[in-house]
Formats: structure tokens, sequence, C-alpha cells
């Protein structure tokens, strides 16, 4: 007999996650205080226990809001890959559960980022990733690397860009100044200064900014997500003056040396979609294997939320953004940021 309960002891939750190969960063207690305090999405999480009480099963799920795109059910925003957990009865009794839901919070969508063998859902991939396989030697994953990548690493070196770890309010705060001017020049909604704020205070112990610094000016920077064995590479951004310096070489190598170092397994690049070629090329010169993504949509016939890039309409978005003045481009990406996780 399952019980689907609402709410349990985070320490047992996450005693629970240990148990499970699948679990990550975005399964975790951690996460979901990071998405209510930065966005006011409200929780449904799912947990199933058995007879004696013990935890077997979950779903994380939030309630997203958005007349852009529609209100949905979410396992979870702003993760890549985030399913449902658990032996075979708790996972059928979760997902019986997360049909109900839907109809309860009368949301268009249920989404799970994760292909789950069910006909009621539609599983689509539109994203892929890259994995790294580390070894404690970082010798062995720089033969792998291409040669244009490693000449890169070695003229950041050359050049004199300097690589830190930090977890520094100030540098955080720079970081989000230098994301905004990255995509305010590629014409999209950039992180609000809130969300990486949050993510630092609330989960400081999984994550860490790699910094690359001239004459200690932070020209780019990465946010690695760490959990279990895996280091995820969350975010990055750098002023766009100094690209020809290749910061983005430099605190990507620095972080996989360290993750190497640290005993940790696995470098996942993090998501990319498809007609993205230009970044999923750069993600392959790191010696990576891509794999897909699917994400499965309740009913199965939702139309998709992810962006088309090749249309007339999403130019003109991006042309509209990028004449934004910087203040109001960041008042609008504030308002809007929340529908796109």
């Amino acid at each position: 007999m399952v019980e689907i309960v609402a709410n349990v002891n985070d320490n047992e939750w996450n005693r629970f996650l240990l148990t499970q190969s699948d679990a990550t960063i975005y399964h975790t207690p951690e996460w979901r205080t990071f998405l209510e305090k930065t966005f006011s999405y409200k929780p449904h999480y799912l947990f199933a226990t058995d007879e004696s009480g013990q935890l077997t099963g979950l779903l994380p799920l939030f309630l997203v809001k958005s007349r852009i795109t529609g209100n949905r059910l979410s396992a979870v925003p702003f993760s890549h890959q985030c399913g449902c957990l658990g032996d075979d009865t708790a996972y059928n009794a979760l997902i019986d559960e997360a049909f109900a839901l839907t109809k309860k919070c009368h949301t268009e969508i249920l989404e799970i980022k994760d292909l789950i063998n069910s006909h009621n859902f539609q599983g689509r991939n539109e994203f892929c990733t890259h994995m790294l396989e580390l070894s404690q030697n970082p010798e062995m994953i720089w033969k792998n690397v291409h040669r244009n990548a490693r000449r890169n690493v070695k003229k950041s070196k050359e050049i004199g860009i300097q690589v830190e770890s930090s977890s520094n309010h100030d540098d955080v705060k720079d970081f989000y100044e230098i994301n905004a001017i990255t995509k305010h020049k590629l014409g999209v909604p950039c992180h609000p200064l809130r969300f990486y704020i949050n993510l630092f205070s609330t989960l400081s112990a999984y994550v860490r900014l790699f910094i690359s610094r001239l004459d200690g000016e932070m020209i780019g920077a990465g946010i690695m997500e760490y959990y279990k064995d895996q280091v995820i590479f969350g975010y990055s951004a750098a002023n766009p003056e100094y690209l020809q310096l290749r910061p983005y070489y430099a605190f990507i190598w620095a972080s996989i040396e360290d993750a190497c170092l640290a005993g940790y397994r696995t470098y996942d690049f993090g998501r990319t979609s498809y007609d993205n070629s230009g970044l999923i090329q750069f993600k392959r010169k790191w010696g990576t294997l891509e794999r897909e993504l699917y994400y499965s949509y309740y009913p199965s016939s939702s139309q998709s939320i992810v962006t088309d890039r090749s249309t007339s309409l999403y130019r003109l978005e991006n042309s509209i953004i990028r004449t934004m003045p910087m203040s109001a481009y960041k008042v609008f990406s504030n308002s809007v940021f929340s529908s796109f996780g």
C-alpha cells in the first residue's frame, strides 16, 4: 500500500536521495527553498511512503503561472533534468497523483523533465547535454580535449588571465552584471540578481563561482553545481569586450581540473537546444559525449513551450530587446524571467 504525502522531514528526504542513482541537485529540499524564495512558485511536492511510513518515492512539482508560457506543473523549473524517483510501485502511484493534481490545479500542462513511459505523455527530445567522464588525473582528460580548446586555454594563461573560485557576495553581483551584458547582446531576458544571490545563500554547499580575471577585473565566470559525484556547468557569462582573450576556456578548464582532483566522476556541460549548433560544437571540443534529453508532457497533445529560434517573430523579439536601455532591460527581465524555467 502506497500513501502519497505532501511533506516529509528534510533529513529523511536527503537520506532517500542518497539511495537514488538518478537523484540530482534539483530534487533536494534546498532547490525547493531556492525556487520558492526566488520566484514565489507554489510547490506541490509528492512523496510516496510504504506501510511502515518509509519514504519510497518523490516527484517534485511546482505550479508555474504565466501569461507568456501558460500555466503548468513542472518538475522542476530551472533544471535540465529532473524526473520521478522511486521503485515501480511508488513511481506509478506518484504519476497517477500528478495527473489528479493537474486537474485539481486547472493547469494546461504537466511537464516532467525526464522520459516517462506512459501513453498519456508525449516525450520530446528538444535538447541535449554533453557529459565528460572525469579522472583523478587531469592530464588524462587534457589529452582528449580538442587541440583548438587546448590552444585557447594556453593562450588565456599566456595573456595573464588568472582563475579563482569564489562565493563572495560582491563577486556574485559582478557576475550578474556581465551576464546581463551578455544576454542583452543576445536579445534574451537575463536572470534576475535575486536568482544568483538566493542560489548562493540557499545552496551554498552545492555551488561555486569560477572567475577569469585580468588585472583583477572579472572578464568571465561560470557557476558550477555539485551534487554527489557530479558537477553541472550551470551558468556562465563573459564581458563581450574580452572574448578574444578566451575567458571561457580559462575558467572551464580550471573547473574541470578542480573537479578531477576533488574526485568527482562526471562533468555535465548543461542543456543545449539543438538549434544552437555553435554551442554544441563548443561543448564537443572538451572530449564530451552527447546525450539526448527527453522531456515528457501531459496531455500528449500539449504544445511545446520551447521557443523556435528560427522564426521571424523570435528574431524580431531579439532585436527589440537589444534596443532596450540596460535599466529598462533589467526591469523587463525581472518581470518575465519566471515564465521560462
